[in-house]
């Protein structure tokens, strides 16, 4: 708590030493500003605006860009056209990076400083060219003697390649034991431990190359040579990278509700009157057949079970299963229709019954809004005059669903930049595309090691035995509920499948990180979702499809650089261009649908049409939910008991998952 409100005290100085202003180029042209305070005043203000801005793009947008969760208000296609993020980039963050940039260049009294800043200027400028694209970064905040009203939009390679020298020459900044003993931050809100205390430089040093490392890499499809360079020199020294979890780049907020509570508590937990499912995120479909399929360990350390948020005893979501029976044991006058046949024959020992039963999910995923593209319908039942509905849209709560794990989004909850298993996962990519196999392998399994350690998980060897995560193997992994996506994994083969195991295992591992999830899928495109489907509802987005849409390749510019860096603003939509494998000439181009240079192109856009065109019978099946607690009524029994302890059959039925018999389909002999 005391460091969070020290970190808001501090963007309260900052703000009695800047003017605000409402336009970009306002900054710019600010001839009385004064600006003479000390980085240990300012930076913690400004690592503190970057964590509410990281979360608030990514409650509103990437939570479900990245599909790690689903906020239900938010899952159809939107735009944001004013200056909303893009000021609060320029003007709330960045001016300040850049003023401390210049305060400490050519001061050798100073260098860890200076380090420390270039870092988090360039984490600030992957963010913005990971969600914009081209955006102005050589002239950006120029100084207010220029009086200058135009800056140039740079493009991607430009910003990359920038952004890449400034964290190599950051690296080499570091002096871990300064002859300055005040060369660091008195007060450091990244590494100064709990107690909110100094720098620790060399931490500082490996987020630095281990981002180096990470952009990189992110940069690969506009420069290979690039990633190389880059890659290799940040490999060099294993020690300078990520390498426990003590070194991971988390950030912290405080307990405090008033003033230092994250975004999210703030946002969706405490002023809420009405609990929805609409506004708190829960476990995504897509993402969580891939923790289903593969029996993760780590499910439990995402997601909450169904019903755990609820203040009081509601009724679970029950699922719809068939199960077989002995017969023998269920012939009764009362329950068998055929008693008295059955009990002369003498062949009632070798039946069996096909019966309908309920039982609870201990986890329950949120469907995105619309489960039916426009002109799609659930089929009919074979034999009925009835259809089928969505097997997930059949709760008796809210509360059923589960939702974001708490430790994600309590009020001191932590957010994390890079991890410990990121720094294995970059590692065994570049030895993939530059290296060594076996190296790509032993960083691979790290990787994985590295994710379950940081959630304190047992069962890591299980995990890594089963096929698909087991390297050079494929899995099979569960379909959605609409057998539109199966969660496979293939891994057997040469290095683009190797790369897919790299990849899907970095994704698992980054939950809820969710910039990094986004751009992950949009530079390898090996996850390959189903669009979104719109089912004909109407929205402002240019270039918007009313049947269905392949989420957000980017964000527009705002709508005032149209009229106010009207030259540079069309330049800036020029290289988008220029580097885009795919683009729609909605809004010149600068629309959400326009894929940015270091992304590969969607391979699925062009068989949309076949794939989600047109009038579909849609006959949903739970793979994942079938036969969760066994395949015949007696295995069921079984758990329950295993799980309750209880030796009476219908207690523990009824104790372990809600039980409930529903209907006797067939009785038969089996062949």
């Amino acid at each position: 708590m005391k460091k969070i409100t020290y970190m808001l005290a501090f963007i309260f100085l900052c703000a009695a030493f800047q003017s605000c202003t409402k336009d970009f180029e306002e900054i710019n042209t600010n001839k009385n500003k004064v600006y003479n305070v000390d980085v240990n005043d300012i930076f913690a203000g400004t690592v503190s605006r970057t964590m509410r801005l990281i979360q608030d793009v990514n409650y509103n947008k990437l939570i479900n860009f990245s599909r790690y969760a689903v906020v239900g208000f938010a899952t159809n296609p939107s735009q944001d056209i004013g200056d909303n993020y893009f000021n609060q980039f320029y003007v709330g963050i960045i001016r300040d990076v850049l003023k401390m940039e210049k305060e400490y260049t050519g001061k050798p009294e100073f260098a860890n400083r200076l380090a420390m800043v270039k870092t988090w200027k360039s984490y600030l400028f992957y963010m913005m060219a990971s969600m914009y694209g081209s955006v102005p970064m050589s002239q950006a905040l120029a100084d207010s003697e220029q009086s200058k009203r135009e800056y140039t939009y740079d493009t991607e390679l430009e910003i990359y390649t920038q952004i890449l020298k400034d964290l190599k020459d950051a690296s080499a900044l570091y002096r871990v034991s300064s002859a300055y003993p005040n060369d660091l931050l008195m007060r450091d809100p990244v590494f100064g431990g709990s107690a909110f205390g100094k720098s620790d430089i060399s931490k500082w040093q490996k987020f630095t190359n281990t981002l180096r490392l990470n952009i990189a890499l992110h940069a690969q499809n506009l420069s290979m040579d690039l990633a190389r360079t880059h890659a290799s020199e940040a490999m060099a020294d294993d020690s300078k990278l990520i390498s426990s979890l003590d070194d991971m780049v988390k950030l912290q907020w405080g307990s405090d509700e008033s003033m230092s509570a994250s975004y999210y508590y703030t946002r969706f937990i405490k002023n809420a009157t009405n609990f929805s499912e609409m506004t708190y995120p829960a476990l995504g479909e897509y993402f969580a057949i891939y923790l289903f399929s593969y029996k993760d360990p780590r499910l439990g350390a995402y997601s909450l079970k169904g019903n755990q948020l609820s203040p009081i005893k509601v009724k679970p979501f029950l699922y719809t299963d068939t199960l077989t029976r002995k017969h023998l044991n269920f012939c009764t006058k009362t329950d068998c229709p055929n008693f008295a046949l059955h009990q002369a024959d003498g062949m009632n020992n070798l039946r069996s019954d096909s019966v309908l039963v309920d039982y609870a999910m201990p986890y329950v995923p949120l469907p995105e809004l619309n489960s039916l593209a426009a002109g799609w319908e659930w089929a009919f039942i074979p034999g009925k005059d009835f259809r089928y509905n969505d097997p997930l849209a059949s709760r008796n709560s809210p509360y059923n669903l589960s939702f974001v794990q708490t430790d994600f989004v309590k009020e001191n909850a932590s957010m994390i930049l890079l991890n410990w298993a990121d720094s294995y996962f970059l590692k065994a990519e570049a030895e993939m595309l530059f290296g060594s196999e076996a190296k790509a392998m032993q960083n691979y399994e790290s990787g994985v090691r590295a994710s379950f350690a940081q959630y304190n998980l047992a069962g890591v060897d299980e995990y890594l035995a089963q096929n698909g995560v087991k390297w050079n193997t494929d899995g099979k992994g569960y379909a959605d509920r609409r057998l539109l996506y199966r969660a496979n994994i293939r891994g057997r083969g040469g290095k683009d499948n190797h790369l897919e195991q790299i990849y899907k295992q970095r994704y698992i591992a980054d939950y809820l990180n969710c910039l990094e999830g986004w751009n992950l899928e949009r530079r390898t495109r090996t996850l390959r979702f189903p669009p979104f489907f719109a089912n004909g509802g109407a929205s402002d987005v240019e270039g918007y499809n009313s049947a269905y849409n392949y989420w957000t390749e980017r964000f527009v510019y705002p709508i005032v650089e149209q009229s106010k860096n009207r030259e540079a603003y069309y330049k800036g939509i020029e290289n988008l261009k220029a580097a885009s494998p795919y683009y729609r000439g909605d809004r010149w181009g600068d629309n959400v649908y326009t894929t940015l240079g270091f992304a590969k192109l969607n391979p699925d856009l062009i068989f949309a049409e076949q794939l989600y065109g047109g009038n579909k019978k849609i006959r949903p099946n739970c793979e994942y939910f079938n036969k969760k607690y066994g395949k015949t009524y007696e295995e069921v029994v079984a758990t329950a008991k295993s799980m309750t302890g209880e030796s009476n059959d219908n207690l523990a039925l009824t104790k372990a998952f809600d039980y409930s018999f529903r209907q006797l389909l067939v009785t038969y002999i089996p062949k």
